[in-house]
């Protein structure tokens, strides 16, 4: 190293220069997430102000809130940015436990 470098002598004589580290993912904008969850927020509301009969509903809000849940584990706990599998152990057996739950609620 020289004095007036931090990057190691030998390094600069192969021709090696460290970079900075980049991300290649696209971010989404928390604005934009936040908005689709308000507008789920709104659909749930709507789904219970107006009556909707009981086994169209439950399915909807369930539906709505696993979307929900999924929006905010991926962008606010950053599993998007993650290694696929970590998203991946999320969202799938939390969509099969909202699958088994829908055919429960019918299969009498």
């Amino acid at each position: 190293m020289t004095e007036d470098s931090p990057i190691p002598s030998n390094a600069i004589a192969h021709g090696v220069t460290p970079q900075a580290p980049t991300s290649d993912h696209k971010t989404v904008a928390p604005e934009a997430v936040i908005l689709l969850l308000a507008t789920a927020t709104l659909l749930e509301i709507a789904i219970t102000v107006f009556k909707m009969p009981r086994p169209a509903a439950v399915p909807l809000l369930l539906g709505l809130s696993f979307v929900k849940a999924s929006l905010v584990a991926l962008y606010f706990m950053h599993l998007r940015y993650e290694k696929f599998i970590y998203g991946f152990a999320f969202v799938v057996p939390s969509l099969m436990a909202l699958l088994l739950t829908t055919i429960l609620m019918f299969g009498r």
